[in-house]
């Protein structure tokens, strides 16, 4: 499985990640672009995001509407791996799908795309962080009173 730095997310499909040793003057916006997404990618998941929620989110975000066929090649995922992102994020509101008849016979096929800008978008996440963190933060004060008591 690949780390959260290690895949996707570029303007064209590439097989490979920009290389480290780029300066920032020599970043095109294309590159900052990837740059962005990958760090927002790897905030989302030290934040407690599924790591294939985020990389679909993100991707959703740069190339905006995709069918499965390109979120999973785009983000390296397999279909189930994608639905289950889509699900997630469908449930969290920031997506919106959009069906479309086959042509000929068996099932529309979908393509999704953000329901809302990116940043309304990383609402939900942290929402969820806050959460998480309140409950540390509870967690860590009835520590300090159990390590207190015990200590008298």
């Amino acid at each position: 499985m690949n780390n959260a730095g290690d895949y996707f997310i570029y303007p064209k499909k590439c097989t490979q990640p920009m290389a480290a040793n780029h300066s920032d003057d020599a970043l095109t916006d294309s590159d900052r672009i990837v740059n962005d997404s990958k760090e927002m990618v790897d905030l989302l998941v030290s934040l407690g995001a599924d790591i294939n929620t985020a990389k679909t989110l993100m991707c959703l975000h740069v190339h905006g509407p995709s069918k499965s066929s390109e979120l999973q090649s785009r983000c390296e995922l397999r279909q189930p791996d994608v639905s289950i992102s889509i699900n997630k994020l469908k449930k969290m509101e920031v997506i919106r799908i959009i069906s479309s008849a086959s042509k000929g016979r068996g099932r529309p096929s979908h393509i999704y795309e953000l329901a809302m800008p990116l940043s309304e978008a990383l609402i939900p996440f942290r929402r969820q962080a806050k959460e998480r963190l309140s409950i540390l933060q509870n967690q860590l004060l009835r520590l300090a009173e159990l390590a207190e008591s015990a200590s008298d």
